[in-house]
């Protein structure tokens, strides 16, 4: 198991027997640990996505820079994007922490632009929401929820919260898929020859934050060895 990895889950088991993590049923990624996911869960789909830069920004959140090579599926390359650390790829930095107190996973997400435009005059829907794993097994699911620019009915900022029944993360993190099933090539407001979005995700107002950070855990583990030498 990589360092990051003994990190995080010694820092989500010393949450789990605080009573801070008690009082909250929501869970949330800090900046840090949004910046460990990496790899892309298509479940065997071609991949048409490309995260082309990932900032950690002043105040909360992190942005992604996204580029959809094939927005409308025409060649079989699904715009959907499911940024996660999961069992089965990449580093799973964040993955075996116990979450058996929580019930919930959450994220918000603000549309920062499309096409290098903050606020185009036409930008078709994205579909997101917070990721995370149902049971033990390779089940997993999300609160969609639909942001878009200039739309009246639809916000550019949207909190997804997911419940879960999983007592450990074995998958986690956020999905933006373009919902090419809405529109057919001459309605889409989409590009077709390619979308480029950027995507604020940031930890989750009034949740518990869960974060690997390194200095957080050397408080944590001083407090457990206190806590022996008493015994």
């Amino acid at each position: 198991m990589k360092h990051a990895q003994v990190f995080f889950v010694f820092a989500c088991f010393i949450l789990a027997l605080s009573p801070f993590a008690a009082r909250g049923t929501t869970f949330t990624l800090s900046d840090s640990a949004l910046m460990r996911l990496d790899y892309n869960y298509t479940s065997g789909y071609p991949q048409g996505i490309t995260i082309t830069n990932i900032t950690d920004v002043e105040g909360p959140g992190v942005k992604f820079d996204i580029l959809y090579s094939d927005p409308l599926n025409i060649h079989g390359k699904p715009p959907s994007l499911y940024w996660t650390s999961c069992i089965y790829g990449g580093s799973g930095a964040l993955t075996g922490c116990d979450i058996s107190t929580f019930d919930a996973f959450s994220l918000k997400f603000t549309l920062v632009s499309a096409t290098g435009v903050t606020s185009p005059s036409a930008v078709g829907p994205l579909v997101v929401g917070a990721l995370i794993n149902q049971t033990q097994y390779d089940i997993y699911a999300y609160q969609p929820h639909v942001i878009a620019f200039n739309n009246p009915n639809t916000p550019a900022s949207a909190t997804s919260i997911t419940t879960t029944q999983a007592s450990q993360i074995h998958l986690v993190g956020f999905n933006c898929n373009i919902p090419d099933w809405w529109y057919n090539q001459s309605t889409s407001p989409w590009d077709p020859s390619g979308a480029r979005i950027s995507l604020l995700v940031e930890p989750a107002p009034g949740a518990v934050i869960v974060t690997p950070e390194p200095a957080t855990l050397l408080l944590f583990a001083i407090g457990g060895l206190a806590l022996r030498r008493k015994k």
